[in-house]
């Protein structure tokens, strides 16, 4: 599983990133596969120029995965520190 993680344009923590966090910690506690962190800066803006039918948050997702994907999976919590 592929949870978007809300880290600030400079990289670093905020209220949001740190419950994003806390959050994927119980998932991985919950479930059998595994759980990794992607940075999500700049999903939504592409997804917008990209543009499309969908609605937006999808398109963000879709642009997150096919990112994650492209990096390669396996490189767990890129996009932060851990």
């Amino acid at each position: 599983m592929i949870v978007g993680l809300p880290v600030s344009l400079s990289g670093g923590d905020s209220r949001q990133t740190r419950e994003t966090r806390e959050f994927a910690e119980r998932l991985r506690g919950a479930v059998s596969v595994p759980v990794e962190l992607y940075d999500e800066r700049f999903t939504t803006s592409l997804a917008q120029q990209a543009g499309g039918e969908a609605a937006l948050d999808s398109r963000a997702a879709a642009v997150l995965l096919d990112e994650w994907l492209n990096v390669g999976p396996g490189s767990a919590d890129r996009g932060g520190k851990e």
